[in-house]
């Protein structure tokens, strides 16, 4: 495969793979209201505990604006709260209410089952394949920023 080929796959599969994750969760996500991103947030902080919106905006690869109106929609849904940290109160932590833990907890398990479904192998050459496709990509990002410095 020439590198134009490569490119072309490329970009045709990161849609695909994008409509097809949403066409596989959609259904599960969709009975709670829910939509992709707002599960990705939930599921950070169910897998990693409490966040500040800089560190669970960093995690999501997102804008601190954007993961802090996603919260306060969230919030406003009783999904999560925000809780200043005993240690230092100047700061403020996302947290997950016991609603949103329960709800996150079932999408998490059906994920799971979901995948299961599938060998370890699969899954492990799928992992491999994506952390190389991840390197290679941020080779590329990291070529470009070089070449405005």
């Amino acid at each position: 495969m020439d590198a134009d080929e490569f490119k072309t796959f490329l970009l045709c599969y990161t849609r695909e793979i994008n409509e097809n994750t949403n066409i596989a969760f959609n259904p599960i996500i969709e009975r709670f209201g829910l939509t992709m991103l707002q599960v990705r947030i939930l599921l950070e902080i169910h897998q990693n505990g409490s966040h500040t919106i800089g560190s669970l905006a960093n995690r999501i690869k997102m804008a601190g604006t954007n993961i802090s109106t996603m919260c306060k929609k969230l919030e406003k849904r009783e999904f999560l709260e925000r809780v200043r940290n005993p240690e230092d109160e100047r700061v403020v932590l996302v947290i997950l209410t016991e609603k949103g833990s329960e709800i996150v907890s079932y999408i998490d398990q059906v994920i799971i089952e979901k995948l299961s479904e599938e060998s370890a192998q699969t899954l492990n050459d799928i992992m491999i394949g994506l952390q190389k496709l991840n390197k290679l990509l941020q080779k590329f990002g990291e070529n470009e920023k070089s070449s405005f410095e």
